[in-house]
């Protein structure tokens, strides 16, 4: 049987799609889970996410570029959902700030609580600076910020997330 080159093709982009999705999906759940803190909404991203990937068939890009292309569909998506959540909730959530504050009390000291403390934007401003290890200009580009704004917010969520740890007790040099 012969092989035309347009199914050669595409059976090479489905190849170095596999490699691809191998390599990164497991991180790249991670990275949506932290930056929303909801499981159902990670997998709902996650999977969005390669939809629209796949749909946009980026070509002639490296391994690389393809990853940050990614992550930033799906830093669209999570900012969209949460606006979407926010939208809904407005008006259920009634509580009192004093109701909050009494339920802190019974919190224990998790990472993951109180990284929910942050805006979902902050969140993945420190996951990609910190987790990921983005450059400043990857960020950037990743979230369509200017370069010099990532250094700003990031040197300002450091800040708000160590006040966050040091009313939480924690005492320790935060850098």
């Amino acid at each position: 049987m012969r092989t035309n080159s347009s199914q050669l093709a595409k059976n090479n982009d489905e190849a170095r799609f596999k490699v691809f999705y191998d390599n990164h999906s497991k991180p790249f759940w991670r990275f949506i889970y932290k930056t929303c803190g909801d499981e159902a909404m990670a997998d709902d991203i996650f999977q969005e996410s390669y939809f629209k990937f796949i749909r946009a068939n980026p070509q002639n890009l490296n391994d690389y570029q393809l990853k940050a292309y990614l992550y930033k569909i799906a830093v669209r998506l999570v900012i969209d959902h949460k606006r979407k959540i926010q939208v809904e909730q407005k008006s259920l959530l009634n509580i009192s700030f004093e109701e909050r504050k009494d339920a802190d009390i019974f919190l224990s000291m998790d990472m993951e609580i109180l990284f929910k403390q942050l805006k979902p934007k902050e969140r993945t401003l420190l996951w990609l600076a910190y987790i990921e290890s983005y450059t400043h200009r990857e960020i950037a580009e990743i979230m369509g910020i200017k370069e010099k704004g990532i250094r700003v917010q990031l040197f300002r969520v450091k800040k708000k997330f160590a006040d966050i740890l040091r009313k939480k007790g924690y005492n320790g040099a935060v850098k």
